[in-house]
């Protein structure tokens, strides 16, 4: 039977307090916390928090399919008889 959570509040529960409440081992932490300070971080003029857009790390270039192909084909579930 599952225990509950109990709950301390003389201070707020930090991120490596929840992993361990949840069972996340710590190497897992350590790299979810790393994965969060690349992603988000504070703005210096406003005080909010922003998040980083993802880069694709590709260059641009004309956008062909992955099959080299040139153009778009519709496809259909029915088969010409």
């Amino acid at each position: 039977m599952p225990q509950p959570i109990r709950v301390d509040n003389s201070r707020p529960a930090t991120v490596r307090d929840t992993a361990k409440t949840l069972g996340v081992s710590k190497k897992r932490t350590k790299e979810l916390v790393r994965m969060f300070e690349r992603t988000v971080y504070r703005d210096a003029k406003t005080g909010e928090f922003v998040i980083r857009a993802k880069k694709s790390g590709t260059i641009a270039r004309n956008h062909r399919s992955q099959n080299a192909s040139t153009k778009g084909h519709k496809t259909s579930s029915k088969r010409k008889a």
